[in-house]
């Protein structure tokens, strides 16, 4: 990794600026996905564990596009079998595509909640559909979830983790952004996370009416905050009591903290899993997996079935990197690498912030990582939105400035991929130290 001196980020004169000019003249705010905003760079050029911008300056990357990159950038492996995918059958509309099947066995082996697994594109897809059968199946309308755990784009889930608008006495179920059919709100049961008297509530209420309840099994929406013992094993046992479709978002944790996901680490085992991200190392390509009894409720055009369709469900080229990018987490020992790794970082940094004296705090699980400008760890969400702003504004300032590529908000979860050394790590603390001093200056 290298770094480079503490000091600002040039804006003008830059192409990167240019770059972002052009792009705003023909493209909303300059880019199609929000997060996106807010950065000076472009970057131009990727491998393993590291990212080039338009000026050349190198990063050693902790965003890894939110989690889809596990294996490292622009792997070698995973992108010759795409192309050779391509180059044998591309999309054709018809039947089974090619490594559909093939893929489905792997996740289906490795899953505790899967017998059966669809493919779609996105994991915003992936819960929409889990809706969908969550509803065709109990005949219900409802859908619990919890404040601030971000489930996608759909009007049905797109309640409840609003930032811009939380205060201490905001609604729970706020809509995430504008646009979204207000009437949806009502559907909407938000529960504060690790609140088991609001969640016994919920359910003595509104449990005969629930169709759905979505949980992360390990909330990385604001962070790295794990459920308080117990918490996860009561949602299962009151979704089980009511007749409610327990759905385990597992977009950020399935094929990243474990092979299976974080179902097999935590014991409990949901009705569906809607997973994406890691499972294709940065080809679009996610899905719903679930019990015969609901999958089977999957179909087309039918009063009776939800229905699951689109042109570029399980194209050839994302199943081809998503059977790759499994074959090697199968027989390299991916996952102790990652989490070997995180360790490491997680350790190097608490060690920092105390050498510091800052008014922060650490917390993770296996490759990801989040740290928190406030004295104490979060539980849930309002006290994950309280970390200092400004503090960690400096904080990421400087970082980035020393060649270190993180999330451009306090509450952003953090992660690093296979290609990540022990020299990287070891790198990257010493920025940290350098970077907690400019945030508690």
């Amino acid at each position: 990794m290298s770094t480079v001196s503490e000091q600002p980020v040039k804006t003008e004169p830059s192409g990167q600026s240019a770059s972002w000019r052009r792009a705003e003249a023909v493209v909303p705010r300059g880019v199609s996905s929000g997060h996106r905003v807010g950065w000076q760079q472009v970057i131009v050029r990727t491998r393993g564990a590291y990212v080039w911008d338009q000026e050349g300056r190198q990063y050693v990357d902790y965003l890894n596009a939110w989690g889809p990159i596990v294996l490292g950038h622009s792997d070698p492996r995973v992108n010759e079998a795409v192309l050779t995918a391509a180059n044998t059958c591309d999309l054709t509309g018809v039947g089974p595509q090619a490594g559909e099947a093939e893929l489905a066995e792997r996740i289906c082996a490795v899953m505790p909640s899967a017998d059966k697994v669809a493919f779609c594109t996105s994991g915003t897809d992936a819960t929409m559909h889990a809706v969908h059968v969550a509803r065709a199946a109990t005949g219900r309308l409802k859908i619990l979830k919890f404040h601030g755990s971000y489930h996608g784009w759909n009007d049905h889930v797109a309640v409840g983790s609003s930032r811009k608008d939380l205060s201490e006495t905001s609604a729970l179920n706020t809509p995430n952004g504008g646009g979204l059919h207000p009437a949806v709100v009502a559907d909407v049961v938000v529960v504060e996370w690790n609140d088991a008297a609001g969640l016994r509530a919920a359910f003595d209420e509104y449990g005969e009416q629930l169709a759905a309840a979505f949980t992360e099994g390990y909330v990385h929406s604001f962070g790295c905050v794990p459920a308080v013992p117990g918490f996860l094993e009561l949602l299962r046992e009151l979704c089980t009591s009511h007749g409610v479709v327990m759905v385990m978002d597992e977009v950020k944790t399935g094929f990243r903290a474990a092979i299976g996901g974080y179902q097999t680490i935590c014991g409990v085992t949901p009705d569906l899993t809607a997973f994406g991200k890691a499972v294709a190392n940065g080809y679009s390509l996610a899905g719903l997996a679930g019990i015969d009894a609901l999958m089977g409720h999957l179909g087309a055009y039918s009063k009776t079935e939800a229905t699951i369709d689109g042109t570029y469900n399980a194209s050839p080229y994302a199943l081809a990197a998503g059977n790759k990018t499994l074959q090697i987490m199968e027989s390299d020992d991916i996952f102790s690498t990652l989490h070997a790794r995180g360790e490491q970082l997680r350790a190097g940094i608490a060690d920092a912030i105390a050498e510091a004296g800052a008014p922060a705090t650490v917390a993770g699980l296996g490759s990801e990582w989040c740290v928190y400008f406030r004295p104490e760890l979060p539980t849930n969400f309002r006290e994950a939105m309280q970390s200092d702003a400004e503090m960690y504004g400096r904080y990421h300032a400087s970082l980035l400035a020393q060649g270190v590529l993180e999330p451009a908000f306090p509450t952003g979860d953090r992660r690093l991929n296979a290609a990540t050394t022990e020299a990287d790590v070891t790198t990257t603390i010493e920025c940290v130290r350098v970077a907690l001093r400019a945030a508690v200056s």
